[in-house]
């Protein structure tokens, strides 16, 4: 148990995935593969009463980091004051390429996510699941294309121009309108 006498555990690094739907955990044990399954070895007495799984996400990217794209988890809390909490994150990444006004070209990953959180501590020596973080990723199958071009001080002109112009020409029909109005309501009628 390796963050059981400290303030707590930091993870941190760089994962590489392929273009397909995985999962990436932190969970209790020591993690072995048996008959080509993934499984986490641990001693039940371990956890018996509880096991604290609180995290804060303070950074989670799929892909470089671009200005201006959020990342939903990031400042996520969790914090576990009794028993023990398996958390799952479920993501939908979309590929995202970015053009900038350079002409460089940048390829990243923004996201949705989804959560659930259950306790897994079922009695006293007793789980129902895997006490532990994961978050679940699928690739969406359509891309994002964004692209940052830098508009000229004349686009701003024209574009003032073209409200004072059409200001003058509103003006213009009102103005046309009550002039005629004015003039048969003030026309004399004439007697047979």
């Amino acid at each position: 148990m390796q963050c059981r006498n400290s303030v707590g555990c930091q993870v941190h690094g760089d994962v590489r995935v392929s273009k397909v739907g995985g999962n990436v955990h932190v969970a209790l044990g020591k993690s072995t593969i048996r008959d080509g399954k993934h499984v986490h070895e641990f001693n039940l007495k371990d956890v018996s009463d509880g096991f604290n799984t609180s995290h804060i996400i303070h950074r989670l990217e799929f892909g470089q980091r671009v200005p201006g794209v959020e990342s939903p988890l990031e400042g996520t809390a969790k914090i576990v004051v009794k028993g023990a909490y398996m958390f799952h994150y479920y993501i939908k990444l979309v590929p995202t390429l970015f053009e900038t006004g350079n002409g460089k070209p940048l390829y990243t990953h923004q996201y949705s996510v989804t959560g659930k959180e259950k306790d897994v501590l079922v009695r006293q020596g007793e789980l129902a699941g895997l006490p532990g973080v994961f978050l679940v990723y699928e690739f969406t199958p359509f891309m994002v294309q964004k692209t940052e071009k830098d508009v000229p001080f004349t686009h701003f002109l024209i574009s003032v121009c073209a409200i004072i112009g059409g200001v003058f020409t509103v003006a213009s029909l009102i103005d046309a309108i009550l002039y005629r109005t004015v003039k048969k309501l003030g026309k004399p009628k004439s007697v047979a």
